[in-house]
């Protein structure tokens, strides 16, 4: 319990404590501070507000800023406060790698009325093309230490003589700032990417080496048998061979009848019909039953007689009868 008494005072004094300037985007803290400084001794002798304001678009880190004055780094120009200002106004747009388009960047400068311009800053013939480069914090810083001497040329203020500087940089100076590759940032990801399916690749080719079957080996005949080629001696076994006797053939099984379905009785047939023989008489046909007797009619009349005709001449008779002859 006693241990955790320290740790929980000094949690305590590091949030009381003031925060420090932090890192933003483009400059380092102590150049951030160095430069603010420097805007807050010339804002003295001048009478007029300076500051910066860089936004930047990245794809990947998003939207960002960086903001500073000669109030500090981190605070931005109180135009409401100050009679005259100028501002150095900066804005970067990185692109990604798939993108047709480049890394791009424009700047401006915000002044009150009577103040430098954006024309102003050109004359200075500064390498703008900085701005999406390498060290893009070393053109705005140049661009920001200048605002003062514009603002002297403009009649807003006095001017500043520069201070010479008092000695050499040390042999191990460098920028304190380093935003790293545009390529890599752009395209670390993929890159990233890239070398983890080359891995994979490798490890997948090694897997299918190790389990194939292996090659068969191939042999190769001569064309010629040597003169001093001898077959192998022949040793006879040692052990008798085993005979396997054939079996038997397996007796057929019986086989049994199968049992005749009885049939039925045929059915009697009319005996058949004789054809009618031509030239035999017909059985004569049942005589019809005689009705009965019915009572005699009395008799009719004679007929009366026909008139007398001729009798046939002989002539007449004569072919009939010679007719009957033949």
């Amino acid at each position: 319990m006693r241990a955790l008494v320290p740790v929980g005072l000094s949690a305590l004094l590091l949030l009381a404590a003031p925060a420090a300037a932090s890192a933003d985007v483009i400059f380092d803290p102590a150049d951030a501070d160095d430069l603010a400084a420097a805007l807050a001794e010339a804002t003295a002798d001048q009478d007029v507000c300076y500051g910066w304001n860089v936004q930047v678009d990245d794809p990947v880190a998003g939207q960002s800023e960086s903001v500073g004055s000669d109030r500090g780094a981190g605070t931005a120009v109180d135009t409401s406060s100050c009679s005259k200002y100028v501002i150095l106004d900066v804005f970067i747009n990185y692109t990604s790698e798939s993108s047709e388009s480049e890394d791009s960047a424009s700047y401006d400068v915000t002044s009150s009325p009577g103040g430098p311009t954006r024309s102003d800053m050109n004359d200075l013939d500064l390498d703008w093309d900085g701005l999406t480069g390498e060290d893009p914090d070393v053109v705005i810083g140049n661009a920001v230490s200048a605002l003062p001497l514009l603002a002297a040329d403009k009649g807003m203020g006095k001017g500043i003589e520069a201070a010479p500087a008092t000695g050499d940089a040390p042999a191990d100076a460098s920028l304190t700032d380093d935003p790293g590759s545009d390529w890599f940032r752009n395209s670390g990801g993929m890159l990233l990417w890239g070398l983890g399916l080359l891995l994979a690749g490798g490890l997948f080719a090694w897997w299918v080496f190790r389990t194939r079957p292996p090659k068969p080996v191939a042999y190769v005949v001569p064309d010629t048998v040597p003169d001093d080629f001898a077959p192998p001696p022949y040793e006879p076994p040692t052990a008798p061979i085993a005979v396997q006797e054939p079996e038997p053939p397996a007796e057929p099984e019986p086989v049994e009848p199968e049992p005749h379905e009885e049939l039925d009785e045929p059915p009697e047939l009319d005996p058949p019909v004789e054809p009618d023989v031509p030239g035999e008489p017909e059985e004569e046909a049942a005589e019809p039953e005689e009705p009965d007797a019915e009572p005699e009619e009395p008799a009719a009349p004679a007929a009366e007689s026909a008139p007398d005709e001729p009798a046939p001449s002989e002539e007449d008779v004569a072919p009939s009868d010679q007719k009957d002859k033949e």
